[in-house]
């Protein structure tokens, strides 16, 4: 029998679906999107034009939150979520901000404005030189990223996102609250839980395509039902519907309508212009990934851990890939962009520039991972504990942060 007080092995399953999702988001936005926001970054051996990546993430997010969340004090449990997610955003927002300032200012042949306050947040003067100039991020767009309030301001050109990914930390952070709140209250019980998680695949489903149209939906209910996180909730649904089945208490083919419901979902709210663009190449690949993806999760939260002998032998990699998912996340996309760039102006051919970007956005994610997240979660939340009185429940955050959101 195994001893109570010893934590149960790694399992090696959960990492590896961390480390395949946080790498087809990688893949994706340096092979494919970069190509759609700068065509000149072409020119790889592949393109990877699927997106469920950050939708896998959350789903494994949710799972998590629920296996964490019963072992103790849901203040205590989101505490430390935000001590672990916030602090390394923040720096990767300034660090961000500071290094796409000189980038695309030099990427556009532009002058530098004069002294430091001029540097981060003057207004470069005359044309650019540059045919196809970057956009020069202003100090509105730092202010909009480091309050993580992009969604509400973009559709109005007040501010804009200093990296696509970072949509994902506002829409875990507002489920990780919910799920705090409802999580101790007395009339959660398991039928209206599950009423609740239908509702949240299929309630925003109806706002979207019943009462609106996306093709004529006013701005300012796009900016809300974007900035609320509507379009993401499914996902974070299907995870905990997943948890529940492995725990026995959702039967199969519930699960399964889940599955089949949340795949939908999926398909509907990334791509609501399918119907008018049916030779997307990348609705199949997103769609056909993503129902794949939920599967593999499903074998691992019930299933034996994954440990034959090829995935053995690879584990120490991919323990500490999953272990830095999150800062990885972070930092690949548009610091990835400029090394790509930067990269091309040296006449980098693309078969080499994609494992050098591949190798800075792994040395990047290590840093702010061992540099910023961990260290800084250690310090926030033993202070935190040390003002607790003693005996207090406590939670203990062993198990990592899937994404910040993006996985």
């Amino acid at each position: 029998m195994p001893d109570p007080g010893k934590r149960s092995p790694r399992r090696i399953s959960w990492d590896l679906l961390r480390v395949v999702a946080v790498l087809a988001v990688i893949l994706g936005h340096i092979t494919h999107q970069g190509a759609l926001l700068h065509p000149e970054l072409v020119g790889y051996p592949f393109r990877v034009t699927a997106q469920f990546g950050a939708a896998i993430l959350l789903v494994i997010s949710a799972f998590f939150a629920c296996a964490s969340l019963r072992k103790g004090d849901p203040g205590r449990w989101l505490w430390s979520r935000i001590a672990r997610l916030v602090p390394a955003y923040l720096v990767a927002v300034a660090v961000t901000y500071v290094v796409a300032r000189y980038a695309t200012i030099r990427f556009s042949g532009l002058p530098f404005p004069p002294g430091i306050g001029g540097f981060l947040f003057g207004v470069p003067q005359g044309p650019p030189a540059d045919p196809s100039p970057w956009y020069v991020p202003t100090g509105a767009d730092l202010l909009a990223n480091l309050g993580m309030v992009q969604e509400w301001g973009w559709r109005y050109e007040a501010f804009y996102y200093l990296d696509g990914a970072y949509w994902t930390l506002p829409v875990q952070l507002m489920a990780f609250t919910a799920a705090a709140l409802l999580w101790p209250r007395r009339w959660r019980t398991h039928r209206l839980t599950v009423g609740l998680l239908w509702a949240m695949v299929v309630v925003p489903v109806i706002l979207r395509f019943v009462v609106f149209d996306p093709v004529t939906t006013p701005r300012l209910v796009e900016t809300f039902f974007y900035g609320l996180g509507l379009h993401r909730v499914h996902v974070f649904a299907i995870g905990i519907a997943i948890w529940l089945w492995s725990k026995r208490r959702l039967a199969n083919w519930h699960l399964a309508l889940f599955l089949a419901a949340a795949a939908t979902a999926q398909d509907l709210q990334v791509f609501p212009f399918h119907q008018a663009l049916p030779n997307d190449p990348e609705r199949w690949p997103s769609t056909i990934g993503f129902a794949i993806m939920v599967l593999l999760v499903c074998l691992a939260a019930r299933g034996p851990d994954w440990r034959f002998p090829g995935l053995t032998r690879i584990a120490p990699a991919v323990t500490w890939l999953a272990g830095i998912s999150y800062g990885l996340y972070l930092v690949h996309q548009e610091l990835g962009y400029i090394l790509a760039r930067a990269l091309l102006n040296a006449g980098v051919p693309g078969w080499l520039r994609l494992p050098l970007v591949l190798a800075a956005a792994v040395l990047g994610g290590w840093a702010i991972t061992a540099g910023v997240e961990r260290p800084v979660h250690r310090r926030l939340t033993a202070r935190r504990d040390r003002s607790e009185k003693p005996g207090k429940p406590q939670v203990k955050d062993s198990d990592p942060v899937s994404v910040g959101g993006a996985s």
